[in-house]
C-alpha cells in the first residue's frame, strides 16, 4: 500500500483525509486551526493551540492532540498491530463505545472497519478519497463542512455543521 495513502486510515476506521484538523492543515487554513483549537481547548478546559492540531494522519509521526492521545491507536499498536480490522477481538467494547458515542463520522467506524475486511484497506481509502471529493471541483472536502472551501459548491450527503 501506498505510504501515504496508508496514514489515512486511523486504526479506528476513520478517514482522517476528512478530518477536519487534516484538512485544514494539508490546505494552510491556519484560521479554522485556529478556530478548532478555540473550541477544543473549551472543550478540554486547557490550553490548545493551532500548533497542537499538526497532523499527517493518526499512523504518522506527526498526529494531532487528539490522535496522540487515542487509546484506541495505542490498543492497536499494543497488540503489534496497525488497524481494528486486524484484531480477533473486533469489535471490542472500547470500539463499540467510540462507534456509539453520539459523534456522527464517529458512527461509522464498524461499519468501515467491515469494509477494510471486505475490499481491502487500500480499496477502502481510495472509496472514501471519492466520497470526501468536492462533487463539482474534485477538492478535500472535511467531515462537517456544509460547503466546499474551494469552489462553495453545496455537499449534501455530508454530515450536518457542528458550528
Amino acid at each position: 500500500m501506498d505510504r501515504e495513502l496508508g496514514k489515512l486510515a486511523a486504526p479506528c476506521g476513520l478517514f482522517c483525509g476528512a478530518c477536519s484538523v487534516h484538512v485544514a492543515g494539508r490546505r494552510g487554513d491556519t484560521e479554522h486551526l485556529e478556530w478548532i483549537a478555540e473550541r477544543s481547548a473549551a472543550r478540554r478546559e486547557r490550553p490548545v493551540s493551532a500548533e497542537d492540531l499538526a497532523c499527517e494522519g493518526c499512523l504518522s509521526e506527526v498526529r494531532a492532540l487528539y490522535c496522540r492521545e487515542c487509546d484506541l491507536r495505542r490498543c492497536v499498536l499494543d497488540r503489534g498491530l496497525t488497524r481494528c480490522a486486524q484484531c480477533g477481538d473486533f469489535p471490542c467494547r472500547q470500539l463499540r463505545d467510540f462507534n456509539d458515542d453520539g459523534q456522527p463520522h464517529h458512527g461509522e467506524v464498524l461499519d468501515n472497519i467491515r469494509r477494510q475486511r471486505e475490499i481491502g484497506v487500500e480499496a477502502w481509502v481510495e472509496e472514501q478519497r471519492e466520497r470526501w471529493r468536492c462533487p463539482r471541483c474534485g477538492g478535500a472536502v472535511e467531515w462537517y463542512a456544509d460547503v466546499c472551501p474551494d469552489c462553495g459548491a453545496p455537499l449534501p450527503g455530508h454530515f450536518p455543521s457542528r458550528a
